[in-house]
């Protein structure tokens, strides 16, 4: 039984942490980095919202960062919103199991992409909605290591196993598939417009915008005319205090080249595979 990371990963990270330890002055300016696109606002201690808007890890979220923000909410409901091209499985794991620990009942937003590792914390919403136009990316783990034959062998089968553990989080959300089911569907690299996610189990359902509620009619009593107290003047709200609103992020662009991903989208994606057999032979 394997323990530990691999030799051939800790081999290249020894490399990253030298490149960085040989300039400080970089390494700072990463941390450094302007984290626009992730927030937590507690609004009220009804609701709280929270925005992942950039990828999971060392060049967007942390998990230590999440996690801790995320303890600091007492919030009974969490409004979870993912627009996200992944990123570090470990730290995706990490926030997923803080969600699901969490006392708040969690409602996760897709609105416009959950790829890769950001599907993975997507799963842990008591509720999952699909925005109309948003996707869902599922593929298998891709890591970066650095060593002999015998090191690269090994990491390869430790890449599969965390592969299997991502495709258990998936079977367990969606049971109508099996872990080898998702496995098959994540080596063949699946993207997923909204009702197809929603098919497949991995979300419960596609928003649909309320209709207008027309307003009552005036009780017959009330004198329509009638003007408004200056108590209702006091509570309207003032116009500078207005704060950006958060749909100005949805327009946020992520680069998914040079990540590994055999496909940019689902354009140049196949269609998901719908039988068994098939997704055998794909994973074959």
């Amino acid at each position: 039984m394997r323990r530990g990371r691999p030799r051939a990963l800790q081999n290249y990270r020894i490399m990253l942490e030298t490149i960085s330890n040989a300039s400080p002055e970089a390494a700072d300016a990463l941390k450094n980095i302007k984290r626009d696109w992730y927030a937590i606002r507690n609004e009220a201690d009804a609701e709280a919202e929270i925005f992942i808007y950039e990828e999971i890890g060392f060049w967007g979220i942390t998990s230590d960062d999440f996690v801790r923000d995320l303890n600091n909410l007492k919030a009974k409901t969490i409004k979870l919103r993912i627009n996200s091209p992944g990123g570090s499985v470990w730290d995706a794991i990490a926030i997923y199991n803080a969600l699901v620990d969490h006392t708040a009942t969690v409602n996760v937003q897709i609105d416009a992409l959950a790829a890769s590792a950001a599907s993975v914390i997507a799963m842990a919403g008591d509720k999952i909605t699909m925005m109309r136009g948003s996707q869902m990316m599922i593929h298998d783990a891709i890591g970066i290591g650095m060593g002999n034959e015998a090191e690269l062998k090994e990491y390869a089968s430790w890449l599969g196993d965390q592969s299997n553990n991502i495709a258990s989080i998936y079977a367990e959300r969606a049971p109508s598939l099996d872990t080898e089911e998702w496995r098959a569907k994540m080596l063949a690299e699946t993207w997923l417009f909204a009702d197809e996610a929603v098919e497949l189990g991995l979300a419960d359902g596609v928003y649909v915008k309320p209709k207008d509620v027309p307003d009552p009619e005036p009780d017959e009593d009330e004198d329509p005319e009638e003007e408004p107290t200056e108590e209702s003047e006091e509570e309207t709200p003032d116009e500078d205090e207005e704060e950006p609103k958060p749909e100005d992020r949805m327009q946020a662009r992520h680069t998914l080249k040079n990540r590994g991903f055999k496909y940019t989208g689902r354009k140049d994606a196949p269609a998901p595979v719908r039988g068994f057999a098939d997704l055998i032979d794909a994973w074959r």
